[in-house]
């Protein structure tokens, strides 16, 4: 798919499967006893248009690939101490963080239950939780109970 496209306003003018039709369309539409009248200087480009890397993060969201996700917005930094530990190694802290988040996908969003079972404050669990949908986005969509 092609676009002939203004190239000051970025008005959309045609589109068509190939350039070759585009430039048809072009030709027929802004040929005036043969000259050449276009209402501004234009451009033929492909219409798969690269996506901001935002968007394309919010597209993989939609999608549910949380793994792709996690990946680009990570890089190559020591999964445990980004996602647990918040850049802090803390041994406890990652621990006591991956037994919330287990639970929390397991189905328990009580936050109370979770606090005893894990022995912490509830205050701890939902910091913990907090920090945690920061990387999962997952877990956004699941919310905790007080």
């Amino acid at each position: 798919m092609f676009r002939l496209i203004g190239n000051v306003s970025k008005k959309v003018y045609y589109e068509a499967e190939n350039a070759s039709d585009l430039n048809r369309w072009r030709l027929d539409n802004f040929i005036n006893d043969s000259q050449y009248e276009a209402p501004e200087a234009m451009v033929i480009v492909k219409a798969n248009y690269i996506k901001s890397k935002k968007e394309y993060l919010n597209d993989l969201l939609n999608q549910g690939k949380f793994e792709e996700y996690r990946k680009i917005t990570m890089g190559d930094s020591n999964r445990d101490i980004e996602v647990y530990g918040s850049g802090k190694d803390n041994s406890e802290l990652i621990n006591r963080r991956k037994k919330i988040e287990k639970l929390f996908r397991q189905g328990v969003t009580n936050t109370a239950e979770i606090a005893s079972e894990v022995q912490v404050a509830r205050g701890t669990v939902n910091h913990d939780l907090k920090e945690l949908r920061k990387t999962y986005p997952e877990l956004r969509q699941k919310r905790a109970r007080s």
